[in-house]
């Protein structure tokens, strides 16, 4: 018989994804403080910036940038398999609800975006969630891989095609006017982004609630097809890794701590269970290939990332200069070091998160995790206050240190808010709302009792 397809419950989640998730989204907020209280253009290095400044967007740059919604990405294409996967095993038509839990999100980005900060990730996830789920769900784990480099490919060969041809046209007679009119072009595009930034500035600072949701409104669409559009590539690649870790095993999906009691209670006398044996043979398996990515990821990814820190490169002021090979290396870097260095990091938690020492350190961060969404909009929702004309109006006046630190703290105060939550809760608020509306039921917000 058909099962209707409801939410997940606890017992069914595994601990390691939500605290990848909780991880996540620390990285997630470290990197948008950058940009929450300063336009989203500005250079946040200057000849002025002070030590302790650089020292925290080197940090920013080449351990967060890029690193973090490429491991979020990564988590949502796992999270895309293992709802096709509960779907199948319960004989249920999986499309039509992970589609509506796609508008939904959707929906959910457009207001965090309107109301609160026009750095959404949500409203993107939700295209390229459908994207995926309808184009690459039933491909197989080397076509999804063929198809992330070629992904992760598209951005980088861009940048280094336009700036090829940048640097040919430098070959070109003084007289034919060809450099000239490429360098009036990025001024001109500098001129325009720098006036733009200028009424941002103004607006965000001293506006009232309405001229800066008015403002997010507009400033949102023109992000959506510039910044958003170049991203998109690379968090589609990122989805589809995600989807092809689930289908190759990667993580232990569906077992729980009492299904492994009930393993190791049916072990009797000189014979082991073989459902045990085969349970610990590939987790045997999972551990060294988690040991294997990282010692292939790590070095290189730890490389090119130190490389752009070192460099001091900013990848939201790409374009306000004519491009140069510079900008080609640096962008390359950090595309393929990203990737390297997000799966670097899913590795090391999954090791780490096994060892008794490891697990208790890393075990409060799954709370964080299990209300990603809610901690998420939650970040900007008091940032903003802080930041916006309508709140203590901030915004241009604090420094890059300053904003590394509130992140931390603000994280500091979700950890254990998070696991107040679960202690009297079954699902984040948000979360809770997402299910609702995807669902058409309601659920018992209240945990279940053991």
């Amino acid at each position: 018989m058909n099962e209707k397809l409801a939410p997940v419950s606890a017992a069914q989640r595994v601990e390691t994804i939500d605290i990848l998730r909780g991880f996540a989204i620390l990285g997630i907020l470290v990197v948008n403080v950058l940009y929450m209280f300063d336009t989203w253009f500005a250079a946040h290095l200057t000849e002025s910036t002070t030590v302790a400044d650089r020292l925290a967007y080197f940090l920013t740059n080449t351990f967060f940038v890029s690193k973090f919604f490429t491991l979020f990405s990564f988590l949502f294409g796992l999270g895309l398999y293992i709802q096709m996967n509960r779907a199948e095993a319960k004989g249920r038509r999986f499309l039509p609800v992970y589609l509506r839990r796609m508008v939904v999100l959707a929906l959910f980005g457009f207001a965090h975006a309107a109301l609160f900060w026009v750095g959404d990730i949500l409203f993107l996830y939700a295209i390229l969630g459908v994207i995926a789920a309808v184009a690459f769900r039933k491909a197989s784990p080397r076509a999804l891989l063929i198809w992330a480099v070629v992904l992760i490919a598209i951005p980088l060969l861009f940048i280094t095609l336009a700036t090829g041809a940048i640097e040919f046209a430098r070959l070109a007679p003084p007289e034919s006017g060809t450099m000239e009119g490429i360098e009036a072009s990025f001024a001109e595009s500098r001129a325009m982004l720098d006036g733009f930034d200028a009424e941002a500035r103004r607006i965000y600072a001293g506006g009232t609630w309405s001229e800066i949701t008015a403002h997010r409104v507009r400033e949102f669409g023109t992000l959506l097809f510039s910044s958003n559009l170049f991203m998109a590539p690379s968090v589609l690649a990122m989805f589809l890794i995600g989807l092809r870790a689930g289908k190759k095993g990667w993580f232990r999906l569906g077992t729980t701590a009492s299904d492994s009691d009930k393993s190791r209670e049916g072990q009797a006398g000189d014979g082991r269970d073989r459902d045990g044996e085969r349970q610990e043979a590939g987790d045997d398996q999972r551990r060294e290939r988690f040991r294997r990515i990282l010692r292939r990821a790590l070095p290189p990814g730890l490389a090119l990332n130190l490389y752009v820190g070192l460099s001091g490169f900013e990848l939201n002021r790409l374009g306000m200069e004519v491009l140069a090979w510079r900008d080609a290396v640096a962008v390359t870097a950090l595309g393929v070091g990203s990737v390297l260095l997000s799966l670097s990091y899913v590795a090391m938690i999954a090791i780490l998160a096994e060892k008794p020492r490891g697990h208790r350190v890393l075990a409060p961060l799954a709370p964080v995790g299990r209300m990603a969404l809610t901690n998420y909009i939650l970040h900007s929702v008091v940032m903003s206050t802080l930041a916006y004309g309508y709140g203590f109006a901030l915004f241009g006046r604090v420094p890059v240190w300053a904003g590394f630190l509130m992140a931390f703290a603000l994280y500091a105060i979700q950890i254990p808010f998070s696991r107040w939550w679960f202690g009297r809760f079954r699902f984040g608020p948000l979360e809770w709302l997402w299910r609702v509306l995807t669902y058409g039921a309601v659920p018992s917000p209240a945990p279940r009792q053991a």
